[in-house]
């Protein structure tokens, strides 16, 4: 595929940025249901077929099924719905689409890096950490079993990949993009802190806003799945 057409067809954008912007704002949700029925728009013309053989899915209906942290969503050439009939938060249906529309392909590196390791990735880094990453911190500080239990609901599992921390967890965020999270808990000298960690691959099959609105993605769910009485869907 080329440059052009990627851009034109896969590029993420939320209504707050671009890769040319400011990354993806948590509080500048107003247009993502116009942002997401253009994308709906498109889906008319993406390659299912690809979807099926390069970016996990299953055949499902008029077109693929695939696991977003463990759920079992549907993109079809009307939208993306849920196998179970719930509710999905609007940025997981943008970021699924795009997805989809970026029609990435390749192998996982099985190399995990930082958001800041990618291209121009330094540039939106404090932000990211701001709203990811310091936010999981503060929502779990000295609280380690609860995060470890928010983490299950999600479909994720211990990662043993001499990654440190006090708990170090793998989440199936989607086929082809998985993410880790590293979690230290506070102790006499230095407050909690988390890190998140893409495979090196992850611009392949996205591009840097939607990396970044996953991991919003997932400090949110982290977040809902702790205070939820019941355990939340996915996601």
């Amino acid at each position: 595929m080329g440059k052009d057409r990627r851009r034109a067809d896969g590029e993420c954008r939320t209504g707050g940025a671009t890769r040319k912007g400011s990354m993806f704002r948590s509080d500048q949700p107003t247009n993502y249901e116009a942002v997401y029925q253009g994308l709906v728009d498109r889906l008319s013309q993406a390659d299912f077929g690809h979807a099926a053989a390069h970016l996990g899915g299953r055949p499902a209906g008029r077109g693929v099924a695939l696991d977003v942290f463990g759920r079992t969503l549907r993109v079809e050439p009307n939208g993306v719905s849920a196998e179970d009939g719930g509710p999905i938060d609007f940025t997981v249906r943008i970021v699924l689409a795009y997805y989809l529309l970026h029609a990435g392909q390749g192998d996982l590196e099985g190399e995990w890096v930082s958001y800041r390791d990618f291209k121009d990735g330094a540039f939106f880094h404090a932000s990211f950490t701001q709203i990811v990453e310091n936010k999981i911190a503060r929502d779990f500080t000295s609280r380690r079993a609860a995060l470890e239990a928010a983490a299950g609901s999600l479909a994720g599992r211990p990662l043993e990949a001499g990654l440190g921390g006090d708990l170090c967890c793998f989440f199936p965020a989607l086929p082809r993009t998985p993410m880790a999270l590293i979690f230290y808990d506070r102790d006499e000298d230095f407050p909690a802190s988390a890190r998140v960690l893409f495979d090196a691959s992850a611009p392949r099959f996205l591009d840097l806003e939607c990396l970044a609105v996953l991991g919003l993605i997932l400090c949110d769910r982290l977040a809902a799945a702790d205070t939820a009485k019941t355990p939340p869907l996915r996601p």
